[in-house]
Formats: structure tokens, sequence, C-alpha cells
């Protein structure tokens, strides 16, 4: 995403619009430049206000692959120096660009876990709610085996039975899976409560009454009316999807190289020395937080717009 080159723990390069003698210019930055202090032992970083470096979009820099093609421009960057937005990690990785590749992780697990939810919770929410009886008592007490159990501790259980040598793309599908089990409970416990309702209505009874089947009364008169609440329920499983993943993958759990996660970036700053050095290294939980918080905005914002009573 960033054109920048190698350099270990260098702090967030600040961005100027005004040179030293207050001239206006083009954003721009200035080279860092490193010195070892042997008083301290550690390394400190400067600005040289010699030299201004436009900050440019669609650079060239060193080459990459995207969609099987390889490509050498970049997003933006300052041609001539090296333009690290919010710092470099242990290993010379720009922050920024781990950041947006993370969250593209995160956020595809996210994705997959709510799909796999929605349609296990679903589907079992609609058949306990629907046949009641027997088949309803089943269904309630295997829900209540995993509703019981908090979700983060059940993933933790279930994760530390993946093996240590599996396939990275394999190990996100099983993370996703992982996390899916020990969510779906909710999910069919309140779709449950929305069919009971649903069965009762007039044109389910007519339905009924016309001979239709058990499959079709399902798909056809009471799957339509729970899009609206599935709508609301997919945008809130995301967020919380993605606080469990980070939780997973910062205690070592998770999504492993050469793959990155924002968890993954966190438990990598865990240690009192990083974030007391490197306090950079934290930008990742801000991330998480912003994304949270937006996406649980949007689930409010469309569970107050499908609710007849609120308007």
């Amino acid at each position: 995403f960033i054109h920048s080159c190698v350099c270990r723990d260098k702090p967030p390069q600040k961005i100027h619009m005004r040179d030293t003698e207050g001239n206006w210019h083009w954003p721009f930055v200035y080279q860092m430049e490193s010195e070892f202090d042997f008083n301290t032992g550690l390394t400190e970083w400067a600005e040289n206000t010699e030299t201004r470096y436009p900050i440019r979009f669609f650079v060239k820099g060193s080459e990459y692959r995207f969609l099987g093609f390889t490509c050498d421009i970049h997003l933006f960057g300052a041609p001539g120096t090296n333009l690290n937005l919010f710092g470099t990690n242990a290993s010379g990785q720009d922050v920024f660009s781990c950041i947006l590749y993370g969250g593209r992780v995160s956020l595809m697990i996210a994705g997959i876990t709510m799909v796999i939810t929605l349609l296990l919770g679903t589907a079992v929410g609609m058949i306990s709610g629907y046949f009641k009886g027997a088949a309803d008592l089943i269904l309630q007490r295997i829900i209540e085996l995993f509703v019981i159990v908090p979700s983060i501790p059940l993933a933790l259980a279930m994760a530390a039975f993946l093996p240590s040598d599996m396939n990275a793309t394999v190990l996100i599908i099983c993370i996703s899976c992982v996390l899916a089990f020990s969510a779906w409970g909710n999910v069919a416990r309140q779709i449950r409560g929305k069919t009971l309702t649903i069965r009762e209505s007039i044109h389910v009874r007519a339905a009924v009454s016309l001979g239709a089947s058990t499959p079709r009364i399902l798909l056809k008169h009471i799957l339509p009316s729970l899009y609206n609440h599935l709508i609301v329920l997919a945008t809130l499983t995301i967020p919380t999807t993605i606080i469990a993943e980070s939780g997973l993958s910062y205690l070592g759990f998770g999504v492993r190289s050469p793959y990155t996660s924002w968890g993954r970036l966190l438990g990598e700053a865990q240690k009192y020395s990083v974030m007391s050095l490197n306090p950079w290294m934290l930008i990742p939980g801000a991330a998480i937080v912003i994304v949270v918080i937006s996406l649980n905005f949007i689930g409010d914002a469309l569970r107050d717009a499908v609710d007849p009573y609120m308007r």
C-alpha cells in the first residue's frame, strides 16, 4: 500500500504543510534519521529539515503481486525517502500497511463466521420453533450447552485442537468455524422466538390449511418474514466476531504467519517494553475500536429502521 523501505522500530512520521521558515507547501514529510544513544542504550529519531519530500499518489516502488499480476505502483508515498505514517515494527514492516492487510483478514473471518452462524442458527431456530414438542425440547437443550459456556473460553478450547502446522488459508476457515460454533446458539434462540410468533400468523395458517408442504412453509412463508431480523443480526454479529478473533489471535490461538490480523498485531505489542518504547504498535487497537463501534451504530440504525414500532 505504501512505498517505504525497511527500517526497524521507526516512529510515525509527521505530515507537514509548513516548513521551518513558515512557508506553506503541499503535504510533505521530512526524512527520519536515527542515532544510537550510548548513555541510555536507546535509538533516538529526529527529522532532517533540510529537504522536503512531498507526498504523491500512485508512486513507483517495490514490485508485488495483485490478482495474479505483477505491479510496482503503490497507493501513495514520498519519493526519495521512507514514508511510515504509523511507524514500523521490530521486523521493519510498515504498521499502516499491516493494519490494512490485517483488517482484510479480520473482516474475512468475520464475514465467513457471520454466514455460518446465521445459516446454522436460522436452520435450528426455525425447526425448533415450528415443530415444537420433542424436537424443540431436544434442540433447546443442545443450544443451552453452547449458550451457558462463555464464547471466548469455548472458542479457545476448540482452537487449541487445531494443528500448529495447518495451512494458513485452511486455518482461517477453521477459525471461522470455531467462532461460529461458539456463537450460533444465541442466534438460534432469537430465531426460534420469532418463528413461534410467525407460525401462528394468518398467512402461515392459510398455507397449512391449503396443504402446503413443511419445506414450502418454512422457506416461502416463515423465512421471508425473518429477513429484517437476520439483517440486523448480521450487522451485530460481525463486530462481535472481530473482537473474538482479535482475542484468539492476541492469545496465540488465531491467525498465524504468513497472514496477520488486528489481534495478531496487538499480540506483538503485548510486552511492556514494546508498549513503553514503541507505543505506536497499539494503533491496531484503535482500528478495532473504530470498526466495531461503526458496525454497532449501523446495526442499531438498521434495527430501528426495520422495527415498525420505532417508526
